[in-house]
């Protein structure tokens, strides 16, 4: 039996967080928290994920500032992150890249492309493991 991977979805729009869990569900266990502080703050609590879904554009922390924080930290800095955002901004993308984002994707989104992200950087992530 294969164990389900875990994603953490931090997002500040309801919707958004219904869609992905809904469609991210039966293939990997989905935690969603509401903004980057609370994503953080569950994460020092000591959980894992294999991988973050992380709006741009949040309150108290946005995408940029908890991607800074995550991939300075020696506990978080291998763990993929995807970048969601509602402008289609390339420096944005460019910054968030260079940031340590693995991709960056466009609200609106396709889910099953969210789901083709997730595993091509999983299976990634698992070859250099």
């Amino acid at each position: 039996m294969n164990v389900k991977q875990t994603l953490l979805i931090i997002d500040d729009e309801p919707s958004i967080c219904k869609i992905l869990e809904h469609f991210l569900k039966k293939d990997f266990n989905v935690i969603v928290k509401h903004d980057g502080s609370e994503g953080m703050l569950w994460l020092e609590q000591g959980n894992e994920t294999d991988l973050i879904i992380a709006d741009l554009n949040m309150p108290n922390l946005s995408g940029k500032e908890f991607l800074k924080v995550a991939k300075a930290s020696n506990l978080y800095a291998d763990i993929p992150v995807i970048i969601l955002s509602g402008s289609d901004e390339s420096s944005e993308r460019i910054q968030c890249l260079n940031l340590g984002a693995d991709d960056f994707m466009l609200k609106p989104f396709n889910p099953m492309e969210v789901q083709a992200k997730i595993n091509a950087i999983l299976r990634r992530s698992k070859k250099y493991s």
